[in-house]
C-alpha cells in the first residue's frame, strides 16, 4: 500500500511538474499574471522580457526565454509579407529574376543543370509540359540520384541500383576506385545528360505547392502544414521548399475553362530561418541554454573520409536519408558536403563528381591572398564557384560553403546566427578535444523546434 501512496505521489508529482516547464516555454510571465491577481498591488518585476541585471553588477545582463513571443510573430506574419522580405540575406545575395523557374518531363538533364546553374538554385518546380498540373519538384539530389542508377542499371531481378550499387562503389577509397568512377562517369555522363526528366523523375520530389488566394496564410501555418508534420518533434520535416502559384487562365479556351499554373515563388526552410534571424527581439526571447541541453539536433553525425569519391557521398545521403555529410580525417571534422555545393555543376563538369571528397571541398574553400576581380560584382561574386564557372582567381572565399562548427556550449541564438550569416544549411557541434562532431543542426532542426513550442491558435 505505502509502496503504491509513492508512486502515486512520484507520478502526480512528475506530471505537474511537466505541466509547469511546458507553460513556462509558452508564456514565462504567466507565473507573474498569477501571483498579480492573487497580491494584488505586488509589483512583478517588468524585467521579465527586458535585461535583468543588478546595479553592481558589470556582467552582460542575462535574458529570460519568451517563446510566446515568437509565436506571436509567426502568427502574426502573413505569407504574403514574409515573400516580400525573403530575399534579404539570401545565399546568393541578390533577389533571383522575376520569373521563377519551372522544369518540365520534356526538359533535358543537360538543359535542367544549365537552368539551374544560371540562377545558382538547388532545384525548381517541375510542371507537365502543358502546364495543367504540377507533377513535384527537380533538384540536383534528384539528377545525381538518377546518375547512379543509370551507371548502375537494375539487375536481372529488378533491385533498385540506388540501394545496390556494386560493392566496391559504396566501400572502396583507394585510388583505383576513384580512377574507375570517373571512367564511368565519363563512358556514360553523356548519354545520361541526353535523358529527359521524364524518364529519370515521375512525380513527388522533395517540395510543396500553396496556391494564391483570398485566404493569407500565417507563416506558422505554413511551417506547420508543409514543413513540420503533426507538429512532432522526433520526425522529420516533410519538406524543404515550397513554390506558390496561381492559375493563369488560358485566353484560347475559355469555353473550356482551362487553366496553366504559374508558379509566382519558391522559399525554402532556410528562409524562415533568415527570418528569424533579422528579427531584433529575437535574442530576448531565447533561452541562454546550450543546444544541447534543449536537444535541438541530432547526435546521429554521419560522414564519409575525405578520400571517397563525392559521387558516392551522395548515393550514401540517398541510402542514410540525410541531405549533407560530414568529412572527416582520421574521425576529426575538416568540412562537410551537400547538394549546396554542386550549386553551378553543368554538364560539361561531371567530371567533379569521381574527386575525393577531401580534395573536392579543400578547392571548394580554397584561400590566398590576391585581390577577386569579382569582389565590386555582388551578383557574380556571390554567384562564382571555383570548380565549375572558372571564374574565380587566387583571392578569397566566395563560391563554397565555409566549414562552420560551434562549441558544445553554443545557445540556440549562436546556431541561429551561424547558420544564417554563414550561408550554410547546418553547423557541427565539436568537441573541442578530441575534434569529433558530437550533434549537427540544421535549419529543418530549427524549424521543427520552433513548430514545436509555438502551436497554433
Amino acid at each position: 500500500m505505502e509502496l503504491e501512496r509513492a508512486t502515486c505521489v512520484l507520478t502526480l508529482t512528475a506530471t505537474v511538474a511537466a505541466a509547469a516547464a511546458t507553460v513556462y516555454l509558452f508564456e514565462p510571465r504567466l507565473p507573474f499574471w498569477f501571483a498579480e491577481a492573487v497580491w494584488p498591488g505586488r509589483r512583478r518585476r517588468e524585467a521579465m522580457h527586458q535585461p535583468v541585471m543588478d546595479a553592481d553588477d558589470e556582467d552582460p545582463p542575462t535574458w529570460v526565454s519568451d517563446m510566446g513571443r515568437i509565436r506571436e510573430l509567426l502568427l502574426g506574419t502573413k505569407l504574403r509579407d514574409f515573400l516580400k522580405d525573403r530575399h534579404k540575406g539570401r545565399p546568393e545575395g541578390v533577389p533571383p529574376p522575376r520569373d521563377v523557374l519551372v522544369l518540365t518531363p520534356s526538359c533535358t538533364v543537360n538543359d535542367a543543370l544549365t537552368k539551374l546553374s544560371e540562377r545558382a538554385v538547388l532545384g525548381a518546380p517541375y510542371l507537365r509540359d502543358d502546364g495543367k498540373d504540377f507533377l513535384g519538384f527537380v533538384d540536383l539530389h534528384d539528377i545525381v540520384h538518377a546518375l547512379v542508377s543509370h551507371m548502375f542499371p537494375p539487375g536481372p531481378l529488378g533491385t533498385m541500383a540506388s540501394h545496390d550499387a556494386p560493392d566496391w562503389f559504396l566501400t572502396d577509397d583507394s585510388p583505383a576506385c576513384v580512377d574507375r568512377i570517373l571512367t564511368l562517369v565519363r563512358d556514360k555522363g553523356g548519354d545520361f545528360c541526353d535523358r529527359t526528366l521524364g524518364s529519370i523523375r515521375r512525380r513527388v520530389g522533395d517540395g510543396a505547392f500553396i496556391r494564391v488566394d483570398e485566404t493569407d496564410h500565417s507563416l506558422l501555418d505554413v511551417i506547420q502544414t508543409h514543413f513540420v508534420r503533426d507538429v512532432q518533434y522526433t520526425k522529420p520535416p516533410v519538406r524543404h521548399r515550397v513554390a506558390v502559384y496561381k492559375y493563369a487562365v488560358d485566353a484560347s479556351r475559355l469555353t473550356d475553362a482551362e487553366t496553366t499554373i504559374e508558379v509566382t515563388d519558391v522559399f525554402s526552410v532556410s528562409d524562415i530561418t533568415r527570418f528569424l534571424n533579422r528579427w531584433n527581439e529575437l535574442e530576448k526571447c531565447l533561452t541562454p541554454c546550450s543546444i544541447v541541453d534543449i536537444g535541438v539536433g541530432s547526435t546521429r553525425v554521419d560522414a564519409v573520409p575525405k578520400d571517397a569519391a563525392l559521387l558516392r557521398c551522395f548515393a550514401v545521403m540517398e541510402r542514410v536519408g540525410v541531405s549533407g555529410l560530414g568529412v572527416t580525417d582520421d574521425g576529426k571534422l575538416i568540412g562537410s558536403v551537400s547538394e549546396s555545393d554542386l550549386r553551378r555543376i553543368t554538364a560539361d563538369r561531371l567530371d567533379v563528381l569521381a574527386m575525393p571528397v577531401g580534395e573536392f571541398i579543400g578547392k571548394l574553400h580554397a584561400l590566398s591572398g590576391e585581390d577577386n576581380p569579382l569582389r565590386e560584382d555582388q551578383m557574380a561574386l556571390a554567384r562564382a564557384h571555383p570548380l565549375f564557372r572558372g571564374v574565380l582567381r587566387t583571392g578569397e572565399l566566395t563560391g563554397g560553403r565555409l566549414n562552420v562548427t560551434v562549441s558544445q556550449k553554443a545557445t540556440l541564438l549562436e546556431v541561429i546566427r551561424a547558420l544564417a550569416r554563414n550561408r550554410v544549411h547546418r553547423v557541427y557541434a565539436v568537441n573541442e578535444t578530441t575534434g569529433v562532431a558530437d550533434r549537427v543542426v540544421t535549419h529543418s532542426d530549427l524549424v521543427r523546434f520552433f513548430a514545436l513550442f509555438a502551436p497554433s491558435d
